[in-house]
């Protein structure tokens, strides 16, 4: 699994207010450990104003059948957004970001994986690549907003731990992500490819491995 559990405890919806530029912002639920099919916050400009809302983490398509492809869709690679049908639309009008504390990932050691905790060295807010879209249940009429999460090879001290990282942006290219009306899909790659932020990573305990856990334990720093 790549990028497959994430952390915002350590943000607020004022926090983000200046960072992102929001004109409206809702509280939400903290957590240490998230997984896929979560509620999670995620930013969308729309009508010129950038919204903070709460998104469920594994991308439903508009045109799916069901929410059974969600289970498949919560990281989406770099290298086929342009391809697949699940993220060929959202990549052209309907990309967000994801504001996070940190996220984990796990190594391979052995026979075990040995689970790392990643954060910006300048403790700002790690501002993830998304996509989204709405899916409306034909049967009960219920709209569904969900997103997926973007991956990238992984690079420096990443490279270390996994093959795959999240896509990070820095703040000169929020404009340009999260226009729906910016649509030149190659420079939106590139912009994908061109941050490289200086990030801090640590080893954390097999606590965090289990999603009924939660807390600062899931953080807590451990010898290797």
């Amino acid at each position: 699994m790549m990028c497959g559990r994430i952390s915002i405890a350590g943000l607020s919806a004022a926090s983000l207010e200046p960072l992102f530029g929001l004109g409206k912002t809702l509280p939400f639920p903290l957590s240490h450990n998230l997984a896929p099919s979560a509620k999670i916050p995620a930013i969308r400009q729309q009508n010129l104003s950038r919204t903070l809302a709460l998104l469920q983490w594994g991308l439903i398509p508009h045109w799916a059948k069901d929410q059974a492809i969600a289970e498949y869709t919560f990281n989406a690679r770099i290298e086929t957004l342009t391809q697949k049908p699940s993220f060929r639309d959202s990549f052209k009008s309907k990309r967000c970001i994801v504001p996070i504390s940190g996220f984990y990932e796990w190594r391979q050691d052995g026979r075990r994986k040995k689970p790392y905790y990643i954060f910006r060295e300048d403790r700002n807010p790690v501002a993830l690549a998304g996509l989204w879209d709405c899916w409306v249940d034909r049967r009960s009429g219920e709209q569904i907003e969900s997103c997926s999460l973007i991956s990238t090879p992984a690079t420096h001290l990443m490279s270390e731990i996994h093959e795959r990282m999240p896509a990070i942006l820095e703040p000169e290219y929020f404009a340009a992500w999260l226009d729906p009306q910016f649509k030149q899909t190659h420079v939106l790659q590139d912009i994908l490819r061109a941050t490289e932020p200086e990030l801090e990573v640590y080893a954390v305990s097999g606590y965090v491995s289990s999603t009924r856990n939660d807390g600062e334990r899931c953080i807590e720093r451990v010898e290797e």
